[in-house]
Parts: structure tokens; C-alpha cells; sequence
């Protein structure tokens, strides 16, 4: 199973793209035992970078299947360790910068999925936000513009899934590594430009750290 898996995608990654007839025969071979290997989920990294225009369809089966290879890949389901995450951002950096929404959308889901996510992963998918918003990098931004810095309402939704969208676990209050960042965002951006939902952002961010 895992020859055929890889070499399909290897086939795909050169063409720069995926029909929906091999994206129909990679979720029939990934999901033929049940499980996604790590083989498999490299493959999948290495075609996601690849893809010149991913489709949607790609994208939920992307996120779908490396979300079951992190999570089950623990000492208990639905959780995801340091080492997973270490993996998994090792292998997003190894495609270079700026990542795919894909690869976006995948760090925040696994945050929302996870019972007790690492705040390692919370911080790195902040991160790709910090870097949209300061330098116009990243599957959120087209580039730089001469619009002035600004965070945007899709951005602001993103932040509020990483930080306040727990998942299987209670909301906890963000690290000072994680505080530290939005506070760059926050002085770095216009208040005139920035959407509307970035303050009620930060003031739920505020409510949750001053619980007692």
C-alpha cells in the first residue's frame, strides 16, 4: 500500500497538479487500513507543496489525513506530543516559506482537534499570522501592498481559532511567548486599517487571562 501511495504522489507532485481521479485512488489506498503512515504523510507534504492550484476538495483531504496521522500517532487518540509537532514543523519548514493555506488550515485544526495541545503549535501557526500581517507574506496575503499594515478580518478568525477554539479541551490562557506576539501584531498594525474584529479579539484574549 505505501509503494503505491507514494509513487502516486511523486507521479502528481511532477505534473504540479492532482485529478480527481487520483485524488479518489489516494484517499482509497491512505484510508485502505484504516490509518495514514508516515510515509504517506510526508508524501502528502511533499505533493502539497508541489500543487500549482490546490483545490478544495485537496485541501479537506490534505488536512483530513495528516489530522488522523498527528493525532493517532500519540499515546492516545486525539492528542498530539511535542514530538509530533516537532516533526510536522520540521516538515512544513523543509518546503520553505511562505506556507500553504493548506498547511495553515492543517496547524489549526490539529490546535481545535487536539484534547491538550503543545503550545509549541499554537505559537507556530501564530507565527505564519505575525508574518502575513508584518511583511505580506503568507497564503492569507497576495504580497506587499501600500495599504498600511493591518491585520484582516480573515486573519482576526484564524488568530481566534488557534487561540480561543480549544477543542476537546478547556481554554487556556496564552503563554507569554503567545502574548508577546500579539502584542508585536498589535503595535505594528494601523487601528484605522485593522478590522473591527481585531480589538474584540484582544479584549476576549484579556478576559481569558485574567481568570483567576
Amino acid at each position: 500500500m505505501t509503494i503505491g501511495f507514494t509513487e502516486l504522489a511523486r507521479s502528481a507532485a511532477a505534473a504540479g497538479e492532482i485529478t480527481p481521479q487520483t485524488l479518489i485512488a489516494l484517499r482509497q489506498m491512505g484510508w485502505s487500513d484504516g490509518t495514514i503512515g508516515r510515509l504517506e504523510a510526508e508524501s502528502l507534504l511533499m505533493l502539497n507543496r508541489a500543487l500549482d492550484r490546490p483545490s478544495g476538495d485537496w485541501v479537506d483531504f490534505f488536512v483530513d489525513a495528516l489530522c488522523e496521522f498527528v493525532l493517532d500517532t500519540g499515546e492516545s487518540a486525539e492528542t498530539c506530543d511535542e514530538c509530533e509537532v516537532h516533526w510536522l514543523i520540521g516538515m512544513i519548514e523543509t518546503g520553505g516559506s511562505p506556507i500553504t493555506m493548506a498547511e495553515l488550515e492543517l496547524l489549526v485544526r490539529l490546535v481545535e482537534r487536539a484534547g491538550d495541545a503543545p503550545d509549541s503549535l499554537r505559537l507556530y501557526a501564530l507565527k505564519q499570522i505575525q508574518l502575513a500581517v508584518l511583511d505580506g507574506i503568507g497564503p492569507t496575503r497576495l504580497g506587499k501592498s501600500d495599504d498600511p499594515c493591518h491585520i484582516t478580518g480573515a486573519e482576526c478568525r484564524i488568530v481566534r481559532r488557534i487561540l480561543l477554539g480549544s477543542g476537546n479541551g478547556p481554554t487556556v490562557a496564552p503563554s507569554p511567548q503567545i502574548c508577546s506576539v500579539l502584542d508585536q501584531i498589535d503595535r505594528a498594525t494601523d487601528p484605522q486599517a485593522d478590522s473591527p474584529e481585531w480589538p474584540l479579539l484582544l479584549d476576549d484574549i484579556a478576559r481569558l487571562r485574567a481568570r483567576p
